[in-house]
């Protein structure tokens, strides 16, 4: 009799367990038994995090990881970042009424490994649940919106519209799950890459003088109509700003319902015997829609680069050559007129670096009647001049810093020709240095760069 007794006694505290192989495995692994089996109440839900570092600090933070990581995937969304520092700080999440009822720790061979039980409230998961579901459906929603319209716009050769529409459907896709796997980002993403890959960039009426090309879109496959309609392009090219320095600078055009347009290098200082760079532009779509995982956006970038191209050309100022001369005359602080010219090799620089040829010429003459006179004399009929003259307004000192402020003007004449062809109006131009020279010269130099530019563009669109 007392042998039955310790049988049932054992079978009885056997069953207590949530199985004998679990009371088996924390006995083998010296761990509790909630490890193996949570336990939890019918209305909770019960995970284990699992953690190991060699500093026990540091092994309790990847165990709240490991936590966070088997509840997001529970709830089908990622709970990290919105949680990790509550659970972290205090051993609870409000929004589950999540709390940590457990904890064990045990070091082998110089790792510290931290378990943590937490019991969360099962109504609340099944809710979040629920909202994630509801999310997934809306993602599905949209996406084949999105689809639609893509395919819509195909037909009507607006195939940069499919194009955005697939890659913001691939962006919306990649935030979440979906249901129907030719949504996933990947597939989507793809669709936009074969789109991409069609296209092609092309020149028609190309004068490479002045820069200017008619530039279209369209497609390789002939099932349809070739041209691409509605299709943004970006030209991109090198230019110089006023102070003769290089930058790179673009303009948007768009092939409209003709599916082409007529690219004009409306910057008149764009460099010469540089290409201008054609190329597809989805920079709206970029900043609007969230961004694709890297390694698609990396194939998206790719296609893009495929379909670009570039325009050689040699741009010029339509001018004969030995025909355009120029002369500018400085004057000191005091009024007194200077011997060097370095307002002059500055403006005479910048034409050259724009292919323009420009000849000095020294006056003697300093009354702008008498320069005129002078220059009816030595010039032939029908060649041009820059005439003008620029002075120092200020000298100051700031912060051991020599500041010069230097004012000027240069009017274009043509020999045989009455009055004033282009005036370029005033131009100031500031130097630094740490002496009054420097200064100067920087300021003299400046003014003729940019006095040259204000005279470019007048040449360039004449």
């Amino acid at each position: 009799m007392k042998r039955v007794l310790a049988l049932l006694l054992s079978l009885l505290l056997l069953a207590s367990c949530s199985s004998f192989g679990d009371l088996v495995r924390s006995q083998v692994d010296g761990l509790p038994s909630w490890v193996h089996t949570p336990p939890a109440r019918g209305d909770q839900r019960a995970f284990v995090g699992t953690g190991s570092a060699t500093v026990a600090y540091n092994a309790r933070l990847a165990a709240y990881e490991d936590l966070l990581s088997q509840i997001s995937a529970y709830v089908g969304e990622d709970i990290k970042p919105a949680y990790y520092r509550e659970l972290t700080t205090t051993d609870h999440i409000a929004d589950f009424n999540l709390t940590v009822t457990g904890e064990h720790q045990r070091t082998e061979k110089g790792k510290v490994y931290v378990y943590v039980l937490a019991r969360l409230d099962a109504t609340l998961l099944a809710a979040r649940q629920t909202t994630t579901y509801r999310k997934t459906l809306e993602r599905e929603e949209r996406i084949a919106a999105l689809i639609a319209t893509a395919d819509s716009a195909y037909r009507a050769n607006d195939d940069t519209r499919a194009i955005a529409c697939y890659l913001e459907a691939a962006a919306i896709a990649a935030e979440g799950p979906v249901v129907e796997k030719k949504h996933e980002s990947a597939a989507l993403a793809e669709r936009a890459i074969g789109y991409i890959k069609a296209l092609r960039i092309s020149f028609r009426r190309t004068d490479q003088k002045p820069a200017t090309v008619t530039v279209q879109v369209r497609r390789r496959r002939r099932l349809l109509s070739s041209r691409v309609v509605n299709a943004t392009v970006r030209a991109s090219y090198e230019a110089f700003n006023s102070l003769g320095e290089s930058y790179d600078d673009y303009l948007l055009f768009n092939t409209t319902t003709v599916g082409s347009f007529a690219f004009i290098a409306h910057n008149q200082l764009i460099a010469v015997n540089e290409p201008v760079t054609f190329s597809l532009d989805f920079s709206d779509l970029f900043e609007r829609v969230p961004p694709l995982p890297e390694a698609l956006a990396e194939r998206v970038r790719e296609a893009l680069e495929q379909v670009s191209v570039q325009l050689p050309y040699e741009r010029s100022a339509l001018l004969a050559v030995g025909s355009l001369y120029a002369e500018i005359q400085q004057y000191s602080l005091a009024g007194s007129p200077l011997v060097d010219k370095l307002a002059r090799s500055a403006f005479i620089s910048t034409f050259e670096r724009l292919k323009t040829d420009l000849n000095a010429l020294s006056l003697a003459a300093t009354d702008r009647d008498d320069q005129v006179i002078e220059i009816a004399r030595r010039l032939d009929s029908g060649q041009r001049i820059f005439v003008g003259s620029v002075g120092v307004v200020v000298e100051d000192w700031a912060y051991d810093q020599a500041i010069v402020v230097a004012v000027g003007r240069l009017e274009l004449y043509e020999i045989g020709s009455d009055g004033v062809l282009f005036d370029s109006g005033d131009v100031e131009a500031v130097g630094f240095g740490s002496t009054i020279e420097q200064a100067r010269t920087q300021a003299f130099e400046r003014f003729g760069t940019i006095a040259a530019s204000r005279c470019l563009s007048y040449l360039f669109t004449f």
